[in-house]
């Protein structure tokens, strides 16, 4: 059984390794709080706003290198890179955004010339995803003025990122309805992790992620919803994602050892693991699972 990693919490740095993850972002698409969100979950940001969450990203950091990739281009992307320049003196090397879903690609916006008119930054993306992009407005726009140099990615396709770390991207289930939507497997000099921030139920793949659980030190998944109950009135079976319940009971008979490497990500603005004094954490970190905080460093 591979042995659990060390994990720095917010404020503390893997000091000695040549690679990280940084969680730069662990809120679901439309952020934390929500726009036009009425419900006592939101109103508590405006009583207390440094209870706001930034959308889901994560930052792969090259220590030797002075660099940084950036999985998701959240809306908050600014905020993001402004803290990976502030506090890990990195500059942005390349842009992996996922599918066309608004939380994983519209930060791009910000590279265009009315913000900071990035030159020929590498940005990847898969076939469908990159047509999306190269096929409409604005998007087509930061390639044709050279913001972007758009590369396409394969499945399975394993690309290195400098020395010694290396990524691979593979398809997922999920709402296709306008590129495929893809997850990460980060592979360091010493470390992997699985990042899989959107999927359907766990149902709905053709292989057991129990298995790619056990290939790994660190597993960032869907954990929209906690449960069912969050959005009264809706349709969750058109928004698939696993529910943290159901999570946890599907990797229930797991060992401990391998619980552990699981952290919730992507969590809706209804999600009651957003608050780390809620009942549903207790039961979470109870369970022997994780939730995912901005800022956490995870050796590589």
């Amino acid at each position: 059984m591979l042995l659990l990693c060390l994990v720095l919490y917010p404020g503390l740095r893997a000091q000695d390794s040549p690679a990280e993850i940084i969680i730069l972002g662990i809120a679901q698409d439309a952020g934390y709080p929500q726009l036009a969100c009425e419900k006592e979950c939101c109103h508590r940001v405006f009583k207390n706003p440094i209870l706001a969450e930034k959308v889901v990203s994560l930052a792969i950091y090259k220590k030797s290198e002075d660099k940084y990739y950036l999985l998701e281009a959240s809306p908050n992307i600014s905020t993001q890179h402004q803290f990976m320049h502030e506090e890990y003196q990195a500059r942005l090397a390349g842009v992996f955004v996922s599918h066309a879903h608004i939380g994983h690609y519209t930060g791009l916006m910000y590279f265009g010339k009315e913000a900071s008119n990035s030159k020929m930054l590498p940005l990847y993306a898969m076939p469908r995803m990159k047509a999306f992009l190269e096929t409409n407005a604005p998007w087509e726009a930061l390639i044709a003025n050279g913001n972007f140099e758009i590369e396409g990615l394969r499945n399975l396709d394993r690309l290195p990122l400098g020395d010694s770390v290396f990524l691979q991207v593979f398809k997922v289930p999920h709402r296709d309805e306008y590129s495929e939507t893809i997850g990460y497997r980060i592979i360091g000099p010493n470390k992997k992790a699985l990042f899989i921030p959107d999927t359907d139920k766990w149902q709905a793949w053709d292989i057991d992620i129990r298995r790619l659980l056990k290939e790994v030190d660190y597993a960032f998944l869907d954990g929209t919803f906690y449960d069912g109950k969050e959005l009264p009135g809706r349709n969750m079976s058109s928004i698939p994602h696993p529910f943290v319940v159901e999570s946890m009971a599907h990797f229930a008979n797991l060992p401990p050892g391998e619980k552990q490497k699981i952290y919730f990500i992507h969590l809706n603005h209804t999600n009651p693991l957003l608050d780390p004094e809620s009942e549903a954490c207790k039961k979470v970190k109870a369970a022997g699972f994780n939730i995912a905080r901005e800022k956490m460093s995870f050796k590589l």
